[in-house]
């Protein structure tokens, strides 16, 4: 149809946006329905695998009754289940000023009333589990800054993986090599970033690039913190970590997202497996 036919030509603008490092933080969904398509949470789910926001802008939904209740309860629920749905906006306030009136499409009838549909809503919203993960230096009204302040404590779970970044077997030893894993809450995921620009794992472990290289490829490993730019970071509002010695990019191999795959420096190229989130 025209309609999917729009969607994937927008889906393939992002994704290529997001490959050359075209800044897009969100995407808005204009959702004038009658009734919402069955394939609408893998909508907003698809554009948020490529690392956007997703916001409903335009919401309504013809009908009355029980029937256009249960459309916009299925609408809400779609945005909720997919964590990076971050709004609704309905298209209004009341049938009576609506811009398709004839299709009595809003919450509120022509006598501002409230009508199923409003209860609905309410009942969807208050059912979802809230998603306490922040959003990563994405907002459709601002550009916050994706570096935690020196002495915050976090995890950093990579955008394309959904994997955080890991210590391999919770090693404490010099050199053990840093990887991406389901993310656990455990003390080898958590990363405090510094106000002398570092990474630290259990307190005296520092996130370092090894033997200070700068090749791409160079590998990434956990040393006994030394104050040394190749022990430096840098994390940047878009999502990447600079490797301040290298000057190049806290990556994922190969765009893997396997527990496993291990993280390694590369020149940056803005693409989603050098993007992370603090979680």
């Amino acid at each position: 149809s025209a309609t999917a036919a729009k969607t994937q030509g927008v889906y393939n603008m992002v994704k290529d946006f997001k490959a050359r490092g075209v800044p897009i933080d969100c995407v808005g969904l204009q959702s004038h329905f009658g009734n919402p398509p069955s394939n609408y949470q893998q909508n907003i789910a698809q554009f948020a695998a490529l690392g956007v926001d997703v916001q409903i802008t335009e919401l309504d939904v013809g009908g009355s009754g029980s029937t256009q209740a249960d459309a916009y309860r299925r609408v809400v629920q779609a945005c909720t289940a997919v964590p990076r749905c971050t709004g609704i906006t309905v298209w209004g306030i009341t049938d009576k000023w609506s811009w398709r009136s004839g299709d009595t499409p809003l919450l509120f009838d022509g006598n501002f009333n409230k009508k199923q549909a409003y209860t609905a809503v309410l009942d969807a919203l208050n059912a979802a589990t809230p998603n306490t993960s922040p959003s990563p230096s994405s907002s459709p009204t601002s550009t916050p800054t994706n570096s935690p302040p020196p002495g915050g404590t976090s995890s950093l779970r990579g955008v394309a993986s959904g994997r955080c970044l890991d210590v391999n077997g919770a090693s404490q030893t010099n050199g053990a090599t840093v990887l991406i894993w389901d993310c656990n809450g455990q003390n080898n995921q958590k990363w405090t970033s510094t106000s002398a620009s570092e990474l630290r794992v259990y307190g005296n472990k520092c996130l370092d690039v090894n033997g200070a290289g700068t090749a791409d490829g160079t590998a990434v490993i956990i040393w006994d913190c030394n104050g040394q730019n190749n022990q430096k970071w840098r994390l940047n509002s878009d999502g990447t970590i600079t490797a301040v010695g290298a000057n190049k990019c806290l990556d994922v191999a190969g765009s893997g997202t396997a527990n496993g795959t291990k993280v390694q420096i590369w020149s940056c190229t803005g693409a989603n497996n050098q993007k992370w989130t603090r979680v």
